[in-house]
């Protein structure tokens, strides 16, 4: 069943709420204050019945001027317009306005529709009919169906219906797939037995009864508890639909029109968007740089101060990219439309799109900036995934796919292309890279390993804790799960060496002098000989000037087997530890640190420095008063 949104557009009292009660039986204007005024001031919503099978939703928008926040909460999900130009009046200020605006908001098709015939005569319709043909050449309506109707007699409303029927049979560009869900609120309310509704045109994707649900950009958690689609319950609804769904777990008074339901992570949390925009011809408005503008986007409104990235001004017809800074969150994806608003006086001057939804802050007039624009903007998408994997911040390819509103499966099929050609690489974390950026990310780790063993050339690695630290302050993050992953894909490939608790350039082996030789000789002597009545560390110490240089043989002797650490005051020589193992496992039951004592032949010095250590160790368990050798 095709899924169809038509929105109405044009000037107020332009007959745009008559007309859709003439093709759908339903008056939309439910307010009190609609009905008194004659004028639509919120969105009203109808659906128009035929014998094709299709869901054709009506939003039909104000056409008043101080209204206009209200038409650009409605008008963004649909599928055509159905422009509506009065007889009597012709092309109006509003009838300008909400044509740039359907341009702004990327809406390529429609029927135009002249109301009112009754109310002029032949030759004034004529003439009327040649003043709109004119207008809209050279744009998305040139060429389209143009019907003239009267709301009131019925004259030519049957044949405006089966053109709009017509029009419905065409392919659907909405994205099916569930995790793609996202509804825009328009409305909500509380309906007594039910609690909390909200309705709004389902953008893309599906959702069920019973699914777990997030409002954005707060992030509460909800649960569907019921769906209707066009007065009807259903299990279900799908793009393309007009939708009110009946949440529990959520007050009404913890949303707002303008939020967007969707599921976990399928929309994006920002106050920063890169942005192509385009100043409306007929404006006298100028943007300069770091104005402060309304946004509207879906169904929300922020302000924003908008950072032009290449000029100083931007004026009438202009189109260029600018970063826009939110004085509020919002929820977007890459991709949608939106439209700004000068601050005061509230006039609309332009629109534009949204190319990245996670941006950095950008200085001005960088050509580097501005080449990264254009990729966003016009390149394909594995341009932008190599783009986004060569920026400073890191991301992660299940992060990335929701960035750019696709699928998992997509990011997952063109970072493999990526793989495939050499331009990307898949950390172990999932991190995705560029091949530039891992060349930079190399260099760094080398650079400061090599830096570490140039200053400590008989240390046998950099401290892995000391590599990872770092790291973190060269690469401006906090994320040691993914320096972990990199240090753990740079051993794969062999250009760094793991030493167990150090990190070495792979093949770096320490290099002694003679003298240092001499040294490291006689200290392993010194172990051999002392056996299990090992010298303290400070006594070894005093051997040679430099604490680094003794240090560094402990730890180098101790690399290659020949003495192990016992704590932090002592080492042993490694068959003398064994022996002092193998005296404790000796035991077939409890024994105390005096039986232990005689049983090695040493003094309860030594043996009370074993003890605790093999405690440590797993070796034995101490209850207070004996200890018991752990069997395995």
């Amino acid at each position: 069943m095709k899924n169809i949104i038509i929105g109405t557009a044009g000037h107020v009292d332009h007959g745009k709420t008559t007309l859709i009660k003439a093709l759908s039986g339903i008056d939309t204007d439910r307010l009190e204050e609609e009905k008194k005024r004659g004028i639509t001031i919120e969105l009203g919503f109808a659906h128009i019945p035929n014998d094709a099978g299709y869901n054709i939703g009506v939003i039909d928008v104000p056409g008043h001027e101080k209204f206009i926040k209200h038409m650009l909460a409605g008008i963004g999900g649909i599928d055509f317009v159905l422009f509506v130009v009065a007889a009597d009046e012709g092309i109006m200020p509003q009838t300008r306005e909400h044509f740039e605006i359907l341009q702004s908001l990327g809406i390529n098709d429609g029927i135009i529709a002249v109301t009112k015939k009754d109310m002029v005569d032949d030759e004034w319709l004529e003439m009327l009919l040649e003043d709109v043909t004119d207008y809209f050449k050279g744009s998305f309506l040139e060429g389209k169906p143009m019907f003239t109707v009267s709301a009131a007699t019925g004259e030519g409303i049957d044949e405006l219906k089966e053109a709009i029927i017509a029009k419905c049979d065409r392919e659907n560009k909405r994205r099916e797939e569930k995790e793609l869900f996202r509804l825009p609120v328009d409305r909500v309310f509380t309906m007594q037995g039910f609690g909390t509704v909200v309705t709004g045109t389902l953008m893309d994707g599906n959702v069920h009864v019973g699914d777990d649900v997030m409002i954005y950009p707060e992030g509460t958690k909800a649960k569907v508890r019921g769906i209707q689609t066009y007065g009807k319950e259903t299990d279900s609804a799908l793009a393309g639909q007009r939708t009110a769904i009946n949440l529990s777990g959520i007050s009404k008074d913890d949303i707002d029109r303008g939020d967007i339901v969707a599921y976990k992570e399928a929309v994006t949390v920002t106050s920063m968007l890169d942005t192509e925009i385009s100043i409306f011809s007929s404006t006298d408005r100028i943007i300069l740089n770091n104005s402060r503008v309304h946004l509207y986007c879906g169904s929300d409104e922020v302000l924003c101060k908008v950072i032009l990235l290449d000029r100083d001004a931007a004026a009438a017809g202009d189109t260029c990219y600018a970063q826009l800074r939110l004085e509020e969150p919002m929820a977007v994806r890459r991709g949608d439309r939106f439209i700004i608003r000068f601050y005061s006086p509230i006039i609309t001057v332009g629109g534009g799109r949204i190319i990245d939804a996670s941006p950095s802050k950008h200085k001005r007039n960088k050509p580097e900036v501005l080449a990264g624009m254009d990729v966003l903007a016009n390149g394909s998408l594995s341009e932008i995934i190599y783009a986004k994997a060569s920026e400073r911040r890191f991301v992660r390819q299940k992060e990335l796919a929701h960035e750019l509103g696709i699928l998992e499966s997509e990011m997952q099929a063109a970072a493999n292309g990526g793989m495939e050609s050499g331009a990307l690489t898949v950390l172990p974390d999932d991190t995705l890279v560029s091949d530039s950026k891992l060349a930079h990310l190399t260099d760094d780790m080398k650079r400061i390993t090599e830096e570490y063993h140039a200053a400590n050339p008989l240390a046998d690695g950099i401290p892995r804790q000391e590599l990872i630290s770092r790291l973190r302050e060269r690469w401006f993050t906090e994320d040691d799960k993914l320096i972990q992953a990199f240090i753990k894909y740079m051993l794969s490939e062999g250009v760094i060496e793991d030493r167990g608790k150090s990190i070495a350039i792979s093949g770096f082996s320490i290099e002694y002098t003679e003298e240092q030789k001499a040294l490291k000789d006689k200290i392993a002597s010194i172990y051999r000989d002392a056996g299990i009545e090992m010298p303290k560390n400070d006594e070894v110490f005093a051997l040679y000037k430099d604490a680094r240089i003794v240090r560094a043989i402990l730890e180098d002797l101790e690399g290659e087997g020949v003495i192990r650490k016992v704590n932090p005051s002592y080492y042993i020589e490694s068959s003398a530890w064994d022996k002092a193992v193998d005296t404790a496992m000796a035991f077939e039951g409890p024994f105390t640190l005096a039986e232990y004592r005689d049983r090695l032949g040493t003094s309860r010095k030594f043996a009370a420095e074993f003890l605790p250590a093999m405690d440590k160790a797993g070796i034995t368990v101490f209850d207070g008063e004996t200890r018991t050798a752990v069997r395995k």
